[in-house]
């Protein structure tokens, strides 16, 4: 993750880190608090059975996945 400045910098749009929460209740409740505070997010566009996920981007263009084992 790249927090700084860089004059050339470019965020990775494919490579990111990924953050395994507890379950689905945990990640829901991250969900609202990160909504709540205005952080751009996205739903999963390629489902990966057994797996709830969505990503959040911060202020300096890094994408950060969020997970939990589970199904909608």
């Amino acid at each position: 993750m790249h927090i700084g400045v860089e004059e050339d910098f470019r965020a990775a749009k494919k490579a990111h880190p990924a953050f395994r929460v507890a379950d689905l209740v945990a990640l829901d409740a991250l969900r609202d608090r990160l909504a709540a505070a205005g952080v751009p997010m996205r739903e999963d566009s390629e489902a990966i059975p057994g797996v709830v996920r969505f990503f959040a981007d911060d202020p300096f263009g890094n994408r950060t996945e969020f997970l939990a084992a589970g199904e909608r």
